[in-house]
């Protein structure tokens, strides 16, 4: 048999193997060894790539466990590395411990040994991965042997934060050891979802109970440390990712770290605040430190990396937890209620924490406590989730025994109160009839009463209304009086004059004697005039409506009632300004009832006016009282305006009630707006409404339908 050809092969291959990196492996100690040099990596798919005589040496050098930004974002490529196996290894079976953000199957020696996750037929990830044990790899009786990766990856990155530290971490270990690390992974799987289903049905049972009696305050804090706490120990299991089923395995790595992140620091600061809450303990300088701290834990972590795992140790956990034992310790030299209990319970979780710690810093004190760390860790967790949760039941326990007591209490104070209504039942029935008759009694008496004071407001206004009318009268009579004095002297003189035979004076005389006479004439006709018009509007011999001159209405009370005043206070002045409207028809009313709401008007206006003349102090303040007619499409309207003390806001809506009055006592009665009020509505159809500002001013609008006008 020719040799030859074989020979050849055999030199090409180790011509090729020698020229390639080896990364020797002599053995393996307990924590594994991680294969992180002398890999190649191509981007692309090719199965011929998993064979160990393919020539790589034109692939690209490439460390995986460095996270590469220059790599694409997504999509498929192959890594191999040669290992130079020591005597010892060869043909032995060894384990691998993979962390990846994607999904890969694993060959050896151009054989297919494993897989973790799912690669689809469209060469992307179908089921994503990120960490995967393969604890059963049978190396071949070679010195050289070939590991190929055929990887479906996601690189895509949210952040500039550089969170990712590796693209795939390959460690090489024992059988024991990857064995021991499949059931601690899953024992730690299992815990972690058990307590995240704890944590998290006592948190939202604690946050109902919150809703149901919100004075709680601690039962909020506490219930969101439980839910926030389980959403941490959800995030912390490996599994998730599979679960799901996600192909964009690094966005959604990056997301649970931040989602990690966030609900970690919440949930030290939510412990903190609470536990402060139950024990009531005052807050003071060392609370605001420790809760700043604890909240600086996600923006270190987003923008200082590098200090992830002391920031989430030390700041989120370590810290908080430090304050909130010393606040149980404290608790229990006050002799607090569940003191001892919490703080026998969140003791023992801080020193398996510190211990826990210490083997996550310190390799070797890791090798000395085992995986039964996580274990423990895990299961003082869970003894404080219940701890929590029983002390919060007994103080919600003690409430409602308070509540109980209170309202057995209540019920004898009922029973008692129910036998007392009943005898007060039975002596207002006694009583009833009683008060009826005085009822009945009183209401005859206040009937005639009312009637009294109508009749008293009719007199007052029929006294404003004499008094205005006797000062109008006044000014012609005294003309009257005054040429009537002249007079008597001119006859006198002019006898003198023709007794002299000066008939030239005496003419002269008789001239001004004929002057005297006609103003005499005029003056008396004035008021001769006024008293007809005031006998016109005053007739109370018939009710009946009939057509009226609205504006000599108006404008003839407007100068009865400012004499009227005048007649009572002599120093009293005030500009009254008319606006008539010419074209205004006669409107079908009862004249006197329309002049008594007019009247009643300008009374208001005038003492208003007066009353703020009296205390101001303003020197340009002149009071002034102002009346408009004016017509409308169906109605004509009377406005009555001053710019005296106004109405305040708070009385506006009772000046129309019967008996209501801002005048001083005995100056009036509280019924003539009230009887105004009537008459315009009830007796005329029409409205009486009023505009006012405290300290401006008043504006009364009286309105009247002229469907019955004529013209």
């Amino acid at each position: 048999m020719n040799q030859t050809p074989l020979l050849l092969g055999l030199c090409l291959f180790s011509s090729v193997a020698f020229s390639q990196p080896l990364f020797r492996i002599d053995s393996l100690p307990r924590q594994g060894i991680v294969l992180d040099k002398g890999w190649k990596f191509h981007v692309g798919d090719n199965p011929d790539w998993a064979n160990p005589n393919f020539d790589d040496s034109r692939w690209d050098s490439f460390n995986p466990a460095i996270q590469s930004r220059q790599l694409p974002q997504q999509g498929i490529g192959w890594l191999r590395i040669r290992l130079q196996i020591a005597p010892p290894l060869r043909g032995k079976t060894i384990g691998l411990l993979i962390q990846q953000s994607g999904a890969s199957d694993l060959f050896l020696n151009g054989k297919l040994v494993g897989q973790n996750g799912q690669i689809s037929p469209q060469k992307r990830i179908e089921v994503g991965a990120g960490r995967g044990n393969l604890p059963f790899i049978a190396l071949s009786a070679d010195s050289v042997q070939l590991l190929a990766i055929r990887y479906a990856f996601s690189n895509e990155q949210w952040l500039p934060v550089k969170w990712r530290e590796a693209f795939v971490v390959v460690r090489a270990v024992s059988t024991e050891f990857a064995q021991v690390d499949s059931v601690d992974q899953l024992s730690t799987s299992m815990w972690e979802t058990l307590l995240f289903g704890i944590f998290l049905a006592l948190g939202i049972l604690q946050l109902l109970l919150y809703v149901v009696s919100t004075q709680q305050q601690a039962t909020l804090n506490l219930g969101l440390f439980l839910v926030t706490q389980g959403i941490t120990h959800l995030i912390a299991t490996d599994s998730l990712i599979k679960v799901t089923g996600v192909t964009q395995v690094g966005l959604t790595l990056d997301l649970l770290k931040i989602l990690f992140t966030i609900a970690l620091t919440l949930s030290g600061y939510c412990y903190l605040i609470g536990i402060y809450q139950y024990f009531q303990q005052p807050k003071r300088f060392l609370f605001y430190t420790t809760a700043a701290l604890t909240l600086a834990t996600t923006p270190i972590c987003f923008f200082f990396p590098s200090f992830e795992g002391l920031a989430l140790f030390i700041l989120a956990i370590l810290v908080p937890w430090l304050e909130i034992l010393r606040i149980g310790v404290v608790s229990l030299k006050q002799k607090k209620s569940g003191a001892k209990l919490f703080t026998i319970a969140h003791g023992v979780l801080v020193a398996v924490f510190i211990v826990y710690t210490l083997a996550v810093f310190v390799p070797s004190f890791s090798n000395f406590i085992g995986h039964f760390g996580d274990n423990l860790f895990l299961i003082s967790f869970l003894g404080l989730a219940l701890t929590i949760s029983l002390l919060l039941s007994n103080e919600r326990a003690a409430t409602n025994k308070l509540l109980r007591k209170q309202l057995a209490e209540l019920e004898k104070l009922s029973q008692k109160t129910i036998a007392q209504e009943q005898e007060k039942q039975h002596l207002l029935a006694t009583q009833n009839e009683r008060l009826e008759q005085e009822v009945e009694a009183r209401t005859a008496e206040l009937k005639a009463s009312q009637a009294q004071l109508i009749q008293k407001e009719k007199l007052a206004s029929l006294g404003e209304l004499t008094a205005g009318i006797a000062h109008e009268i006044q000014n012609p009579l005294n003309f009257v009086n005054n040429f009537s004095e002249v007079s008597a002297e001119l006859v006198a003189e002019q006898k003198e004059a023709l007794a002299k035979g000066d008939l030239e004076e005496a003419g002269f005389i008789a001239d001004d004697l004929s002057s005297n006479l006609h103003k005499i004439n005029h003056h008396g006709g004035r008021a001769a005039a006024i008293v007809r018009g005031m006998l016109e509007h005053s007739r109370t011999d018939s009710g009946e409506k009939r057509p009226t001159d609205l504006n000599a209405l108006v404008d003839e009370y407007l100068k009865i009632a400012y004499h009227g005043l005048r007649a009572k206070d002599k120093n009293f002045t005030c500009e009254l300004v008319t606006d008539f409207d010419g074209k205004l028809s006669k409107v079908d009313v009862v004249p006197q009832e329309i002049g008594r709401v007019v009247l009643n008007l300008f009374n208001n206006a005038l003492y208003a006016v007066n009353e703020r003349a009296k205390q101001t102090s303003a020197p340009d303040y002149k009071p002034r009282v102002g009346v408009r007619t004016r017509r409308l499409a169906d109605k004509v309207e009377v406005q009555v305006s001053d710019n005296g003390t106004g109405i305040p806001e708070s009385i506006k809506a009772k000046i129309f009630q019967p008996f209501f009055t801002t005048k001083p006592t005995g100056e009036g009665t509280g019924l003539g707006l009230s009887l105004s009020y009537d008459i315009v509505t009830k007796g005329h159809g029409g409205t009486l409404t009023v505009e006012s500002t405290e300290g401006k001013g008043t504006e009364f609008v009286l309105s009247l339908p002229t469907q019955h006008t004529t013209v």
